[in-house]
């Protein structure tokens, strides 16, 4: 009787934590969804060269890193104590993690893609800023064509 109750508790906790790990799954996945939005608007931002709009997805692209590393701190301890103690039954967890990980990766290349073309649009600036500084038709300050005074006429 004693272990009949045991082993109905374990099937409790087993399918507690399944369940904390799903809903925990879940959140990470909606995040990386809304992460892959907010960087398929920086990729707009970039190509059309709003520069104040990128920098509001950068700022949104780190909130939501920040979310996910923190829900990462919880998963990964679960993780681990699932693995441990359930490792010789059927993993249930498994589709959902690897789904996370496709995500996870998929985050990774459209934000590698980002940063190149962010590189590229700032070399592109850079070029253009120094074409303009070494453009003959830049004219002279107006105080630079007076030269510096040499003679000081003091009246009384």
């Amino acid at each position: 009787m004693i272990g009949v109750l045991r082993r109905h508790e374990q099937k409790g906790t087993e399918q507690a934590l399944v369940n904390r790990l799903q809903e925990l799954f879940t959140a990470q996945e909606t995040r990386f969804c809304r992460y892959l939005a907010v960087l398929d608007k920086q990729q707009e931002a970039i190509e059309a060269g709003r520069g104040e709009d990128i920098l509001c997805y950068v700022e949104l692209e780190e909130k939501i890193g920040a979310e996910l590393l923190s829900i990462q701190k919880v998963v990964l301890p679960l993780e681990k104590l699932y693995h441990t103690a359930y490792a010789a039954e059927g993993n249930g967890i498994t589709s959902l993690r690897s789904a996370l990980e496709a995500r996870k990766n998929e985050v990774v290349l459209k934000s590698k893609r980002n940063r190149e073309l962010l590189v590229n649009r700032m070399a592109a600036l850079r070029s253009q800023i120094q074409t303009i500084q070494a453009s003959p038709l830049r004219r002279a300050p107006v105080y630079a064509i007076a030269g510096i005074p040499s003679v000081i006429d003091i009246r009384l």
